[in-house]
């Protein structure tokens, strides 16, 4: 199975957050799929150096270590194919970007626009609240700031922060 850790921390990174928190069966098969899949991936017919994990129980990691050899289009597009085939398959959305996984004690909440919303209105979330950072280019980046502040959250500009006491 392919390892994350393998791979240099200048590897592209592709986030997907699944809709929903994974069984603990589904990560595995989806973790194999996932392994098959980075093991025989190309682009233009050279094999690619690729890992891939799940974290959480609903967030899918895929990178590529371009230093070894780039990316192209129709590369991108096979492993966009895969996630719509395993969303498919176990009934999951990992293209919804306008979900948030939020940071609540040792668990995470996924909530749309509107839930995040009403979440600060009711004081249960502020702008300090840890946000997954599904924004992060690079396995570095992810690794430095896998979650960041709300205030700091690509959907901080469309959120209102003050809350009325």
């Amino acid at each position: 199975m392919d390892n994350l850790s393998k791979l240099p921390a200048n590897s592209r990174l592709w986030i997907y957050t699944a809709d929903r928190t994974l069984t603990a069966s589904e990560v595995s098969e989806i973790q194999m799929k996932l392994g098959s899949f980075t093991q025989s991936w190309t682009a233009h017919d050279v094999q690619l150096q690729a890992g891939t994990s799940i974290l959480w129980s609903q967030v899918v990691l895929i990178a590529v270590n371009e230093a070894f050899h780039g990316i192209s289009g129709c590369g991108i597009d096979k492993s966009v194919k895969v996630m719509k085939d395993l969303g498919e398959a176990y009934q999951l959305n990992f293209f919804n970007r306008f979900l948030a996984l939020v940071k609540s004690g040792e668990s995470l909440l996924t909530l749309n626009k509107n839930d995040l919303q009403q979440a600060l209105d009711s004081g249960e979330l502020d702008e300090n609240s840890l946000v997954l950072n599904s924004l992060a280019q690079t396995l570095g980046q992810f690794a430095d700031n896998n979650f960041i502040p709300m205030h700091s959250f690509w959907m901080a500009p469309q959120l209102n922060f003050s809350v009325e006491k």
